[in-house]
């Protein structure tokens, strides 16, 4: 069985796919993992990328289409397929209501989920939001295992308001990555479905020190 772990916030503009790229090409060039990256938001953002790289090592997109006729049976078809060809798959969710099907039936299906976190209130609002309806949504798991909620403060700067993100943690069992992820123009121009960010080599990197906490928390 691959591991399924889901981006996903509420709201856009936390930086949700671009924290799934970036960790998407870290795992494509540092583990042997195959990786399969499903897109279903709407923008498709991961999608058109590959697409224009058309690289050869590139890690695997797969854009899933919620408006089709029977989304969820189709939906179960393609994680069916995938447990034969890949270790690990990630989901980047469209923002939405927790109880959309797109973000309702990813999150009933995943082993993990990253919740970028930045420091606007609306976006704290989102995230409160999201974090108060997801015990109830994870009761109709039927039999898996209590879903893992990480969350990863991102576009950090030096305003007072991202020292308040650590009241988040606790809540619906979230988890805060260590590592926050600075406001860096690199973040939004290293994006590839191939080419890894940094230099792995190098431990002062916060981008290396995130990863390698990824790794040890989701345990790939």
């Amino acid at each position: 069985m691959p591991k399924i772990i889901a981006f996903s916030t509420l709201k856009g503009g936390a930086g949700k796919s671009t924290l799934l790229m970036l960790t998407a090409a870290a795992v494509k060039n540092r583990t042997s993992h195959r990786l399969l990256v499903i897109d279903s938001d709407p923008q498709l953002s991961v999608k058109q990328i590959h697409q224009q790289e058309n690289h050869p090592q590139a890690y695997d997109v797969f854009a899933f289409n919620w408006l089709q006729q029977n989304p969820q049976d189709y939906f179960a078809k393609v994680l069916t397929l995938a447990e034969r060809k890949y270790d690990l798959v990630f989901m980047d969710l469209p923002p939405g209501r927790i109880t959309d099907d797109p973000i309702m039936y990813s999150l009933l299906a995943a082993d993990t989920v990253i919740v970028p976190i930045v420091a606007s209130q609306l976006d704290v609002n989102a995230t409160t939001n999201f974090l108060t309806l997801l015990p109830e949504l994870m009761a109709d798991r039927q039999h898996k295992p209590p879903l893992e909620v990480f969350g990863v403060i991102n576009k950090q700067d030096q305003t007072v308001e991202y020292k308040h993100l650590t009241k988040l943690a606790g809540q619906a069992s979230l988890q805060l990555f260590y590592t926050p992820l600075s406001n860096r123009v690199r973040y939004k121009r290293g994006v590839s479905t191939w080419r890894d960010l940094v230099d792995p080599t190098d431990p002062t990197d916060e981008f290396n020190r995130y990863f390698d906490e990824f790794r040890a928390k989701c345990f790939i």
